[in-house]
């Protein structure tokens, strides 16, 4: 009798063992990362990372495979499991301003949160730019201010800008190239608008934007010439 009970003991705890165990994906799964909101205020905020694993047959993974998450910033749970192939866990700001860089790690495969998630004071909800002179002549350049703030008129500092420029045709540049530009303490970002058009052509407008996270913007004309 203790023998027939001691094999049904190990049969238990080998069935729950089995049950228990997380399930891994195996090699060439496709992995892909999505972050909402992308942005979220620095106290407090939660953003939900999505991860979606898919077989090298397309088919999702089965429902329990675990994903491992990291961010360079905030908090995230260290790992979750699929339900109809998408991993979910919250990140949480925790009064750091910057840019979070999101990672999922499932099998051999590794994605990141394209942009990362950004995480400031408050969300934006104006911006307005100028340009400082109005008008390009000598030098050959602008300097551009964005200035941002929140629902209640106050200037939010540490969110990222990105200006943009358009022009027909194109003959200006920004020296952000495109990169963020951060919102100092006054919540202004800055910029260079500059221009190769020839001082003997004729005048033209060009339109510089400014866009937050949260697609806020603004922007303003310069005259070229």
């Amino acid at each position: 009798m203790r023998r027939v009970r001691a094999g049904l003991a190990l049969a238990a705890l080998a069935h729950l063992t089995c049950a228990d165990a997380p399930l891994t994906p195996g090699p060439g799964v496709t992995l892909s990362v999505f972050a909402n909101p992308p942005f979220i205020v620095a106290n407090g905020g939660v953003s939900v990372i999505s991860a979606l694993v898919i077989e090298p047959a397309g088919t999702l993974v089965p429902d329990g495979t675990v994903v491992l998450f990291f961010s360079t910033l905030g908090r995230i749970e260290p790992q979750g499991q699929t339900k109809d192939g998408v991993a979910r866990v919250n990140l949480v700001a925790d009064s750091r301003s910057g840019t979070a860089q999101v990672t999922a790690v499932a099998g051999d495969q590794t994605a990141t949160v394209e942009g990362g998630v950004v995480i400031g004071s408050a969300n934006p909800e104006t911006v307005l730019v100028s340009a400082n002179p109005a008008r390009i002549t000598q030098p050959r350049e602008a300097a551009i201010t964005a200035n941002v703030f929140d629902v209640n008129g106050n200037p939010i500092s540490g969110i990222p800008v990105i200006f943009s420029v358009s022009a027909t045709p194109l003959e200006e540049t920004l020296d952000s190239g495109g990169a963020p530009r951060f919102t100092d303490t006054n919540g202004q970002a800055f910029d260079t608008l500059r221009t190769r058009r020839s001082l003997a052509a004729a005048q033209k407008i060009v339109t510089v934007t400014a866009t937050t996270p949260n697609a806020k913007s603004g922007d303003t004309t310069v005259a070229v010439n």
